[in-house]
């Protein structure tokens, strides 16, 4: 893991923290429905494991990607911003239904609009607008 010699940007490192907290999040939710899935508290086998493994993938993609993100790596900010976008369906989601939450809905929104609003800052856009494929100087 290569960092870029120069100081990262606070909204940066922020945005990174953020993605990283919500991946451990969704890393938390994948362990309970492995759980329920060790423990037979589900009611279709098939579709557990399904679930188990799709929210498994994604905790360890937005970690990657929050990784990613303090590498500088131009690819990161549209990982986060895709993955703001689908937290921000899910809490439009929650808002209403059988099992809506409002409490839900908002912790949600609130740092998903956070992040996008560091991930499109100017500073942040500068810090991560630089080639992928630039050597890295370690003077």
């Amino acid at each position: 893991m290569t960092i870029k010699p120069d100081k990262a940007p606070a909204g940066l490192v922020f945005a990174s923290i953020l993605l990283w907290a919500e991946g451990a999040f969704v890393g938390f939710l994948a362990a309970r429905l492995g759980l329920a899935l060790l423990s037979g508290e589900t009611r279709s086998f098939l579709t557990s494991v399904a679930l188990f493994a799709l929210v498994t993938a994604a905790a360890a993609w937005v970690i990657f990607v929050g990784f990613s993100l303090l590498q500088r790596k131009r690819w990161a900010r549209s990982g986060g911003v895709f993955w703001q976008l689908v937290q921000l369906a899910v809490a439009t989601g929650s808002f209403s239904g059988q099992f809506g939450s409002q409490a839900i809905g908002w912790s949600l929104i609130l740092p998903s609009v956070l992040v996008l609003g560091l991930l499109f800052s100017k500073k942040v856009v500068a810090a991560t607008m630089g080639s992928d494929d630039e050597p890295v100087s370690e003077d």
